[in-house]
């Protein structure tokens, strides 16, 4: 038998009696759905390192943290109970002395994985491990948007009704860094025959600094059947300035350069030219129920163009809202038979989540 074999096990169990000293003055009991996950992780025999993650990530989910976990598995799983052997115990406490039994009341809450969800930020001190913290990480990092569904009016270049579906996904990271995305999609169908199949995809990556100041990446690509350019994409990069952070009030600033490719809709000719890019992004809370947006952007070099468009959203109730846009693209660069400037009208169902 190896001699490297007598040292962990003479302290599991030193640990052990340590433990069965001190469980019946000391043990919280944990929540059985955590015990049971440490007993499963035991019964399967896992090995030694994946059960110390197990326990690990269980300290950082009950209020006891380490200490609790370390007696409930000197109590209930005493093989595994030199991994944790380090770990701290409770405190010793005496028997405290009887009391008349209270009166009948409302109970407090028992917090386990099937209830409230558990705020990891107030994880106890202690709770660390390469697994548990990870999660603490992770706990600011929450994906939010909305889902839109409508119709919309467009003139310019068609006269059409169509209906539309829109997806929008923000996501606040850390050290300043934000993701915003979205999806929208037009269908239109006349005496049968599908005359409007469109959609538009747009991504930005942006990071603010403390100052304010920051930049950012992003592209967009629209599929358009009658308009100007059957296909284009935008991809540019630069700096943002967040000119005002109000309670109520947000404005933004942006400026880069970039590239954009276009397809021409009745000749099929494709373009690439470099751009300027120059954008604002608006935002007032008109009440608790009303807000007020705006985002305008404006490409100068080969096939200039401004995009424009103002959100109104009123909240029915919880996170549905009705929502009323208004769109105006306008082309600087003529074609004959295509109008300059297209306008859409959308009011759309939203729901909010977060």
């Amino acid at each position: 038998m190896s001699s490297r074999f007598f040292p962990h096990c003479t302290r599991a169990v030193l640990a052990a009696l340590t433990g069965l000293a001190l469980a019946p003055a000391a043990l919280a009991e944990l929540p059985q759905s955590y015990l049971a996950l440490l007993e499963e992780a035991d019964t399967r025999h896992i090995s030694d390192e994946l059960f110390l993650e197990t326990a690990d990530m269980v300290s950082v989910l009950v209020d006891g943290g380490r200490a609790d976990v370390h007696a409930a598995i000197l109590a209930h799983v005493p093989g595994r109970a030199g991994l944790v052997a380090d770990w701290p115990l409770p405190e010793a406490q005496s028997e405290p002395a009887p009391e008349a039994e209270p009166e009948p009341g409302p109970q407090p809450e028992h917090r386990d994985l099937g209830e409230a969800p558990v705020d990891l930020a107030e994880a106890p001190a202690g709770s660390g491990g390469w697994l548990a913290a990870p999660i603490r990480m992770l706990q600011d990092d929450t994906w939010a948007g909305q889902i839109r569904a409508g119709i919309q009016l467009e003139r310019g270049n068609s006269e059409l009704t169509d209906l539309t579906f829109a997806l929008e996904l923000d996501r606040e990271l850390e050290d300043g860094w934000r993701i915003d995305s979205q999806f929208e999609y037009f269908i239109a169908e006349h005496d049968g025959t599908t005359t409007r199949d469109n959609w538009l995809a747009e991504l930005r990556v942006e990071r603010e600094l403390d100052s304010g100041a920051g930049y950012y990446a992003g592209g967009s690509y629209d599929r358009d059947e009658v308009g100007l350019y059957a296909q284009s994409a935008f991809l540019t990069a630069g700096g943002i300035w967040h000119v005002l952070e109000r309670e109520r009030m947000d404005w933004k600033l942006r400026a880069g350069a970039g590239q954009r490719f276009r397809e021409a809709a009745a000749t099929g000719e494709t373009t690439t030219d470099w751009v300027a890019e120059a954008g604002s992004s608006f935002s007032y809370e008109l009440s608790e129920t009303s807000r007020f947006a705006s985002e305008t952007t404006a490409y100068a070099g080969g096939g200039s163009r401004i995009d424009q468009r103002f959100t109104l959203t009123n909240r029915l109730f919880g996170d549905w809202a009705v929502q009323t846009g208004l769109r105006i693209e306008h082309e600087f660069e003529d074609r004959p038979g295509f109008e300059p400037t297209d306008v859409r009208l959308d009011i759309s169902l939203l729901y909010a989540f977060d």
